[in-house]
């Protein structure tokens, strides 16, 4: 293999990234005009019923109330709708990143192979830092660490984690008037794969008569992922040992299960890419 023509292809397989980054650019920025003017509209209707408590009371109801709310939380979940598919639109721009890089750093170790290029050492630092955390099962992140205990009872692995609660071990969170769902506690598919930590929160559904219940509950209002959203239904852990989120969504990285063995998020991936071609480089 020659490493001009490896540059070359290279070249040609990034060459539309300007044009397809634009592209998504621009999509997220019209899911903002769209997002925005959705609120408009909510606390325009809003102001509405607020209006009209103050003037007449509590007690008597809007004329309007059941087709203001109802219009109120038709446009919330539109909001929510177009909030995630601006994370979709960043995820993708992200792995377009790696899928270069990673055809990028295998033709470079075929090429290395084939003794064209002189090998170089790996920088053991990452490879480390990611055996360290499989052995402990520890998060490096000392924000997320702060709410996270292993469990280890009955015939429960010692390695299968889950989010650290009160003594109930339940966490009931709201995360939106409009979006609020019910799941169960989680634990991780095996020991084998401890690497894909992966947990489910539970959120209570109803919006009304929690307040009593969430006293006694250490409340997280700590927003993990891309997406910047707290933790709800199944998330998986980054292994990358310098990952400032930690854990993902399932929805935002485009999984469906469990993944198997070690596994990175896409900005780590891409992050640990550039460092090898650098260290390559020199």
């Amino acid at each position: 293999m020659d490493p001009s023509l490896v540059l070359e292809q290279t070249i040609q397989d990034v060459s539309n990234l300007p044009s397809e980054f634009r592209y998504l650019l621009e999509e997220i920025g019209s899911n903002d005009s769209k997002l925005i003017e959705e609120k408009k509209r909510y606390e325009q209707k809003e102001s509405q019923i607020h209006k009209f408590i103050k003037q007449q009371g509590s007690i008597p109801k809007h004329p309007q109330e059941d087709e203001l709310d109802k219009e109120i939380k038709e446009s919330l979940l539109k909001c929510q709708y177009l909030q995630r598919e601006k994370c979709v639109l960043a995820n993708t721009a992200l792995f377009l990143i790696a899928r270069h890089l990673n055809k990028l750093e295998k033709n470079i170790a075929l090429l290395e192979e084939d003794g064209v290029l002189a090998p170089v050492e790996e920088d053991g630092d990452v490879d480390s830092a990611a055996e360290a955390s499989r052995e402990s099962s520890v998060v490096s992140s000392s924000s997320v660490k702060k709410r996270r205990a292993a469990s280890s009872s009955g015939s429960v692995p010692p390695t299968l984690k889950k989010k650290k609660t009160s003594r109930t071990s339940k966490l009931q969170n709201e995360i939106d008037v409009s979006s609020r769902e019910k799941s169960t506690t989680p634990v991780s598919p095996n020991v084998e794969n401890k690497m894909a930590r992966t947990k489910e929160f539970k959120n209570n559904r109803n919006g009304k008569g929690q307040n009593g219940s969430l006293e006694n509950e250490e409340e997280d209002k700590t927003l993990y992922c891309f997406c910047q959203r707290v933790s709800f239904g199944e998330m998986v852990a980054c292994d990358g040992p310098n990952c400032k989120y930690e854990w993902f969504h399932y929805d935002c990285v485009n999984l469906k299960e469990p993944p198997k063995g070690t596994w990175y998020c896409p900005e780590c991936k891409v992050e640990m890419e550039k460092n090898k071609l650098k260290r390559k480089r020199n």
